[in-house]
């Protein structure tokens, strides 16, 4: 997937300045799509560039005048080819600094990763709430032709968050057994 597509994807919606962007990926996108600020402002400079965006000012009273961005008719073309291009592959390469730490676990109290998959627990329960949230969002929005597909995308924001968050459960249950397990071989052995 491509930030710039995100972005020109977005922009399909409303004109809108970089902070905007950044709002809205925040309240729809970013459980399976993040975007920093930085980052966005670097893509709509490029984008600006290759003639997909063009961009004006909007003066404000009593703050800084706006940068705001709209789609072009070119960038509509390239979002419309992207969109109806297959990807090369439907496999998300994700990197999963939770379960790097879980492979290395062993090098670290039993403790100390019981106590990080808890905060993993909560986290993801967090996530859950907010997901909630963004669909009761989307359910009360006025974009009723988009409405089917954002909730199926939410959909699988949904079912990663309680994987992950049976996972972590799983995992806290098997090392609080393990635990148990060493303390009686230590038993043992003394």
């Amino acid at each position: 997937m491509s930030l710039p597509h995100a972005i020109l994807g977005l922009l399909t919606y409303k004109p809108m300045s970089g902070y905007d962007l950044k709002s809205f990926f925040d309240k729809s996108i970013k459980y399976f799509w993040p975007a920093q600020l930085s980052q966005i402002y670097r893509d709509l400079g490029t984008l600006e560039k290759k003639e997909w965006v063009t961009s004006h000012i909007e003066p404000q009273e009593g703050r800084p005048d706006r940068k705001v961005y709209s789609i072009t008719e070119e960038g509509k073309k390239e979002l419309l080819n992207w969109l109806n291009k297959m990807p090369q592959s439907f496999t998300s390469i994700v990197r999963d600094e939770t379960a790097l730490r879980m492979f290395l676990g062993s090098r670290i109290e039993i403790d100390e990763m019981i106590f990080q998959m808890k905060a993993f627990v909560k986290e993801k329960k967090e996530t859950v709430m907010a997901l909630d949230a963004i669909a009761d969002m989307i359910q009360k929005s006025d974009f009723d032709k988009e409405k089917v597909y954002w909730l199926l995308s939410l959909r699988k924001g949904y079912r990663i968050a309680e994987a992950e968050l049976k996972w972590a459960e799983e995992c806290i249950e098997e090392l609080e057994r393990y635990k148990k397990i060493l303390k009686e071989k230590e038993q043992d052995e003394s």
